[in-house]
């Protein structure tokens, strides 16, 4: 068998050409197209987890809100037990009641105005209202009320000091500097004051403050005296023309004259006084009219000072 043979044995069809197309731009060609993704199936799906994002925020919220809620009882809760707590133990009760400035009026009597039961809340006590009823007494000017805890109560008073003693209805009536009666005394030599005479009283009450030229002289002269010069002094006269003249304890005169100068008149008169005590003077009056110039009248002389003019007064022309 010929070579030719054998090709066409291999091509049954018969000799074939072979044709070529002509060439044109190429085309990329899907042999599987894919298909168009539907339109609703995403959306839908992202709506549910969008809501489903969302009912799990609201519950988170809700669950929060009940947290703090919760919460909140709880703490008044523990709030209200413990105030109840508090105001009811008997940690907290009043056991000592400190009084603090008084002198006049004991301790006793500062606790009684007070009118507070120990064993008392010390919460519950009305600190406003205490302070009040101090008030009401005509011998405290000030006062204060305050808490130290576990069961103290501290009051602070600040008492009115009388000047004077004024005589009504068999008793005296110590006076303040202001005019105030704080206290009625029976006994009053151991007050260390001086008792007023020359002035008219007549139903004074404790509290209501008093008036009066001759009273007014009569508290400036005893607050010129001082702490220190109103022991020494048992009496203040004030006459009809305002003058005022003191006796000692030791019945001394002391002739003041006017109610001016006073600082420097009690002043002079309390270095004569003093003068006196420590040389064993015997001496019949004190005068301090004129305080640059005092006189001190010698026993067995003159019983009391003559009128003389103002040293410090020069005549001029033959007028003083």
């Amino acid at each position: 068998m010929s070579r030719d043979s054998g090709k066409r044995d291999r091509n049954p069809a018969g000799p074939s050409r072979s044709r070529r197309l002509p060439r044109g731009p190429r085309t990329s060609r899907t042999l599987f197209p894919a298909r168009p993704a539907p339109v609703g199936r995403p959306a839908a799906e992202a709506g549910s987890r969008i809501g489903i994002g969302r009912r799990v925020q609201a519950s988170s919220g809700h669950a929060a809100g009940t947290r703090r809620l919760l919460g909140a009882i709880s703490l008044f809760l523990v709030i209200g037990l413990g105030l109840t707590l508090f105001l009811t133990s008997p940690t907290f009760g009043v056991r000592e009641i400190m009084v603090v400035g008084s002198v006049h009026l004991s301790s006793a009597e500062v606790v009684r105005i007070c009118d507070v039961s120990l064993g008392a809340n010390i919460m519950k006590v009305p600190t406003k209202a205490i302070r009040d009823r101090l008030l009401q007494n005509p011998r405290i000017a000030e006062a204060t009320v305050s808490r130290t805890l576990p069961g103290r109560l501290v009051v602070r008073v600040v008492e009115r000091e009388g000047v004077i003693l004024l005589p009504c209805e068999q008793r005296f009536a110590e006076v303040d500097p202001a005019g105030l009666p704080v206290e009625f005394h029976r006994y009053v030599g151991a007050l260390g004051l001086p008792v007023l005479t020359g002035v008219a009283a007549e139903g004074v009450t404790l509290g209501a403050k008093l008036t009066g030229d001759k009273l007014t002289l009569a508290l400036a002269c005893a607050g010129a005296l001082g702490p220190a010069g109103r022991p020494a002094v048992a009496e203040i006269h004030v006459g009809e023309g305002g003058e005022l003249t003191l006796y000692t304890r030791d019945g001394l005169p002391v002739y003041v004259g006017e109610a001016t100068d006073l600082a420097a008149k009690a002043g002079a008169l309390l270095g004569i006084l003093a003068d006196i005590e420590a040389n064993h003077l015997e001496v019949s009056y004190v005068d301090v009219r004129y305080p640059r110039y005092p006189v001190v009248g010698s026993a067995g002389g003159l019983a009391e000072p003559v009128d003389w003019a103002d040293p410090d007064v020069f005549p001029v022309f033959g007028e003083p």
